[in-house]
């Protein structure tokens, strides 16, 4: 595949998939019972009434926010350089999370706000997941095609 920006598309995609395992897994395992797909769909429609579609919607914008920050990241690497792709995705990681799951949740853009210290743990601990992954895969799947 040679267009850049469908490959940094994908990346981002499948760091949110990477993402979500690892919140199916604390959630599976009781450590904390919160999820960005539920986050996200909260910032569209009432929790009262999550159903199916609500779950759909939560996909829809959880996965679109990976696609944007996947395009921004790669956007950011051509700008700064692309030296060191992991460890300014875990970066991008920790910036999706204080502005995503800190900032705006405070601000009241979801129905959900979790305040519990394991949520927020989990929470910190996903999105650096997600920095990884997209450090990772935008290494090996973006950069690496480009340089050719």
């Amino acid at each position: 595949m040679k267009d850049i920006t469908l490959r940094a598309i994908i990346a981002g995609l499948i760091s949110v998939l990477v993402k979500d395992i690892f919140d199916i897994i604390y959630i599976h395992y009781g450590f904390a019972n919160i999820s960005m797909i539920k986050v996200a769909a909260g910032t569209f429609i009432s929790l009262n009434n999550y159903s199916t579609i609500g779950v759909i919607i939560g996909l829809c914008a959880h996965y679109t926010v990976g696609v944007v920050i996947g395009l921004a990241f790669l956007h950011f690497l051509k700008f700064t350089s692309d030296d060191y792709p992991i460890i300014k995705g875990i970066f991008a990681g920790l910036v999706a999370w204080l502005f995503l799951a800190g900032a705006f949740l405070k601000l009241g853009i979801s129905e959900i706000n979790p305040n519990d210290e394991a949520s927020n743990l989990m929470l910190l601990i996903g999105h650096m997941i997600f920095g990884l992954s997209l450090g990772v895969l935008t290494k090996i799947f973006v950069l690496k095609k480009r340089k050719r």
